[in-house]
């Protein structure tokens, strides 16, 4: 909290007296006798009842000594009598997030940038704020800029990138991190963060160096400590996570609420993993009654979702998802028809991106098919991990794990000004060239092929592009994923899925139903336009009859010997990281337990039946 200039000049005689006194709150506050410091506050205050400065000492006084409300009460006075001091609305800020008051705290964090908009602090305290009210594109916006600004810190890099990473942009959030070894010191908590953010980023090792690392703080100790479990349950080490499960507190013993949660969360995740789902429900639930802020409530609502799920109560399972996409569906409805704009590959459903006429590019400079990439996609949730792993098992093939390739090249060309999809054509060939290196350049950067090898780029709303992979790659195989469109969407339901625009389409079955035919409509427009080297695999096949529909699968890739597919959950388990929603079942031998999950969910899933039915009977899903 900031202090405002004290202002003695109106009581004469007062001021020896003031000082010395003033003097010795600040000392007190430096030492950390907040009981003393509010004492002597209070004191001043009955003396000088309206100066500002002692006003505003007297809030600090009374924020470090724990009340809040009565600091909360002294701050809005002095909003009220002096509006135009950025340093009151800044600490009502402080103090109205350490309340739980996020709208109010954003509020006045809002209204003193607005008296002071160059303060790389206050741009970066409204970015923690939206932060953790999971208001992830404006957290990066104003993170972002404030990390930019004079004045700023390492550690809002960090932060910066945090926002980032949970807005889907792992380049730009591995961009902001980049050389962190040779920062300046850091917080304790940014430091937490930094580690955590190398896991979720696949820096396996410097995100544990980062965790393993001391901390003088006891709860953000009992955070690493939670961190490092979940990380370990991340990349599929449980023998490993179990091992260090051993130095956890209790959680009834933890007074920190935020490190408390971590710890909760944590032996939920380790308890999923060994099919203890009724402790995982009671670590879940118990991290839940703390009421953190939604950015922590969300991932918590999902995982006591699949627990309850894995438990056969389906009843509990929907109202905690109802929860977690509650606050999604209130802002969506009053963001409807503003997302016609934007570059990610959801946005290109949109009609304005749709061909307008019969598209002919030469293919005389196309790559073969065995020099293209393999291109792996569907609607989400249809099982285009477990054939992306299928695939990186065999050694002809290596994958990048779901990357925005594609979406660079997309971004590129909207940035020369050209109308994507038609205006493709007034591309030249060397512009062609120019773009399909592109391509190459941003995969050398994730993968290198050995001789001989082929990339699988697995994304699965690159379908949605399909006229741009025709335009670069001609000759390319395109692996079109198909799975029973209620399992698709109930399983998209479940998933707290980074992509904003992604997330905010999953806010309700109705609105993911009507999401799923306007795909579908999508797909099969593009398709009769370019109708050449597509393969379509039903899910539920791949899992019941594995042998056949890989054998179909290397006959349409030229692959003679296709049984290493077969153990893919041997390669998923020695890769270590996999980023998508599925890393836990892809290291698990092949079963087919997830098809048909939505008759369980009839009741729930029964208004969407006649949206869906035309796609259900002509794709043989009918009963």
């Amino acid at each position: 909290m900031q202090a405002r200039h004290l202002q003695n000049s109106n009581y004469p005689g007062h001021e020896s007296n003031m000082q010395q006194l003033i003097n010795n709150i600040v000392s007190a506050i430096h030492s950390g006798n907040h009981a003393d410091a509010l004492l002597m506050a209070r004191e001043l205050a009955k003396t000088f009842p309206n100066d500002e400065g002692v006003l505003s000492l007297l809030a600090i006084s009374e924020q470090n000594a724990g009340d809040l409300a009565t600091a909360r009460r002294i701050l809005e006075r002095l909003v009220d009598e002096h509006p135009a001091t950025w340093q009151h609305w800044t600490n009502l800020g402080n103090v109205c997030r350490l309340l739980g008051e996020l709208p109010d705290a954003a509020s006045a964090y809002a209204h003193a940038l607005s008296l002071n908009p160059d303060s790389a602090r206050l741009r970066a305290n409204l970015g923690l704020l939206h932060l953790n009210l999971g208001e992830y594109p404006q957290a990066r916006e104003n993170l972002c800029m404030a990390s930019t600004l004079p004045g700023a810190e390492p550690g809002m890099r960090v932060w910066a990138a945090v926002a980032c990473q949970a807005s889907g942009d792992d380049a730009t959030a591995a961009a902001l991190i980049e050389g962190w070894q040779h920062w300046p010191a850091i917080s304790e908590e940014a430091m937490l963060e930094l580690g955590w953010l190398l896991m979720l980023l696949g820096d396996q090792v410097s995100g544990e160096r980062v965790l393993s690392g001391e901390f003088q703080d006891s709860s953000l100790r009992t955070r690493a400590l939670a961190r490092r479990i979940m990380a370990l349950e991340r990349v599929n080490k449980i023998s490993q996570a179990v091992e260090l499960m051993r130095q956890v507190q209790e959680p009834s013993q933890i007074d920190d609420r935020q490190a408390r949660m971590e710890t909760l969360q944590a032996i939920a995740a380790v308890a999923t993993r060994e099919k203890n789902h009724a402790a995982a429900r009671q670590a879940l639930e118990s991290a839940l009654s703390l009421d953190q802020p939604i950015r922590y409530r969300r991932p918590l609502l999902f995982a006591l979702a699949r627990v309850c799920d894995s438990l056969g109560d389906v009843d509990a399972a929907m109202m905690a998802l109802n929860d977690a996409h509650s606050a999604e569906a209130s802002e969506l409805i009053q963001r409807d028809g503003e997302q016609l704009a934007g570059t990610g590959l959801l946005a290109l459903a949109h009609p304005m991106y749709r061909l307008g006429t019969s598209a002919s590019w030469p293919s005389d400079d196309a790559p073969a098919l065995d020099e293209s990439p393999v291109f792996l996609v569907g609607f989400p949730r249809s099982g285009t991990t477990l054939l992306e792993q299928m695939l990186a098992a065999h050694a002809d093939f290596e994958s990048t794990d779901e990357q925005p390739m594609l979406q660079r090249v997309l971004e590129r060309i909207r940035e020369r000004g050209i109308q994507y999809p038609n205006g493709l054509a007034s591309l030249s060939a060397i512009d062609r060239l120019g773009l399909r290196e592109m391509y190459w350049h941003e995969s050398r950067k994730l993968v290198t092929l050995k001789p001989g090898q082929r990339l699988v780029d697995k994304h699965p709303l690159n379908f949605l592009a399909l006229p741009l992979i025709r335009f670069l790659f001609p000759n390319a195989p395109v692996l079109f994923c198909r799975r029973h469109p209620c399992d698709s969407i109930l399983s998209s339901y479940m998933q707290d899925f980074r992509d904003p625009r992604l997330a905010a389409e999953c806010a309700s079955l109705e609105r993911l139903a009507n999401l799923y035919v306007t795909l579908d409509q999508r797909w099969q427009e593009d398709v009769r336009q370019f109708p050449q080297n597509i393969l379509v695999l039903r899910h539920e096949d791949l899992v019941s009859k594995t042998e056949v529909e890989l054998r179909r699968l290397g006959d349409f890739l030229g692959v003679e010997d296709t049984s290493s597919m077969i153990r893919f959950n041997e390669h998923a388990l020695a890769r270590g990281f996999i980023g998508t929603p599925s890393y836990a079942q892809v290291v698990q031998p092949i079963n087919s337990e997830a098809a048909g999950r939505w008759r369980r969910y009839a009741a729930h899933v029964a208004p969407i039946l006649p949206t869906l039915a035309p796609i259900i009977d002509r794709w043989g899903y009918a009963d």
